[in-house]
C-alpha cells in the first residue's frame, strides 16, 4: 500500500489518533465484518510518506483474495491507496519476516541551498555495516534489540531540486533515516565534517548531532523479503 503521511499521527495504532493502522483495521472491518489485527512491516512517523508499505492479517474471512481487494481499496480513504492483496504462507509477518527496508528522502526538505554531494557520500559511506547507531536514535525507543543496526547502502542520488537520499538497512531505530538525513546534510553545507559523524556513531552520542530532518521529505518506498543484493530504485 501507499498513503500521503501528512495528516496522520504515525502507522502504528494510538489512541484518538488518525493512524495508518487505525484507517486500515477500519476499512478490514467494513470489509470483512471481522475485527482483526493488521501488522505493518516498517513504522513510520507523524508526517512520513510510503510508497511500498507491507501489512499482513490473519484473517478468518472466506472472501476470494480477488473480492477483498476489491472491498478493502474502496474502503480505505483518499490518502491511501492499496496495490494488491495475496495469499501468503501461514508464518509469513509483514514485520518479522522482512530482510530489509528501503527509504528516501527528498534533500530539499532539510535544505535550502547547493549542497556539496561528494562530502555528504564520503560521510555516507563511512555508516555501512553493522554499528550500534545509539547517536541516531530517538532517545528512550532503543527497545529489546538494543540500537544494533545493520545499513546496507546509502546513496545520494539526483531527483529534485537537491537531490535524494536513498537509504537501505534491515531495519531502523526511530527517527533514524531522519536524524541520518540531518547529519549528512550538514556535511554537504558545511556545517559539519564526516570525522564529526563518524565519531559521533563511535561515542553514541545524539547530542553531537543536528536534530532530525523534517517527516515530510521521508518515504518508505521498498520492503524486501530476500536477502538484499543490492536493489535500487
Amino acid at each position: 500500500m501507499s498513503y500521503d503521511g501528512s495528516r496522520f499521527a504515525g502507522s502504528q495504532m494510538q489512541t484518538r489518533q488518525r493512524t495508518v493502522q487505525g484507517e486500515l483495521e477500519a476499512a478490514w472491518v467494513r470489509s470483512t465484518g471481522l475485527e482483526e489485527r493488521v501488522t505493518l512491516a516498517g513504522r513510520t512517523d507523524a508526517g512520513v510518506h510510503a510508497a511500498g508499505q507491507v501489512g499482513s492479517v490473519v484473517t478468518q474471512s472466506d472472501i476470494a483474495v480477488s473480492g477483498l481487494e476489491d472491498r478493502l481499496a474502496r474502503e480505505l480513504p483518499a490518502d491511501m491507496r492499496l496495490h494488491a492483496i495475496v495469499e501468503t504462507p501461514s508464518d509469513f509477518n509483514a514485520r518479522t519476516s522482512a530482510r530489509w527496508r528501503m527509504y528516501e528522502y527528498d534533500l530539499a526538505t532539510a535544505a535550502r541551498r547547493f549542497l556539496h554531494r561528494g562530502r555528504m557520500q564520503e560521510a555516507a559511506d563511512l555508516l555501512l555495516g553493522e554499528h550500534d547507531f545509539r547517536a541516531f536514535a530517538s532517545e528512550g525507543q532503543l527497545g529489546p534489540r538494543g540500537a544494533v543496526r545493520r545499513v546496507h547502502s546509502v546513496v545520494v542520488r539526483d531527483g529534485g531540486d537537491l537531490g535524494r537520499l536513498v537509504v537501505v538497512g534491515d531495519a531502523f531505530l526511530r527517527q533514524m533515516v531522519r536524524r541520518l538525513v540531518s547529519a549528512l546534510v550538514a556535511v554537504g553545507t558545511g556545517k559539519m565534517g564526516a570525522l564529526e559523524i563518524q565519531r559521533a556513531l563511535i561515542m553514541r552520542e545524539p547530542r553531537l548531532l543536528p536534530t532530525p530532518a523534517p517527516p515530510g521529505g521521508l518515504t518508505l518506498v521498498r520492503v524486501g523479503y530476500q536477502e538484499y543484493t543490492g536493489e535500487t530504485l
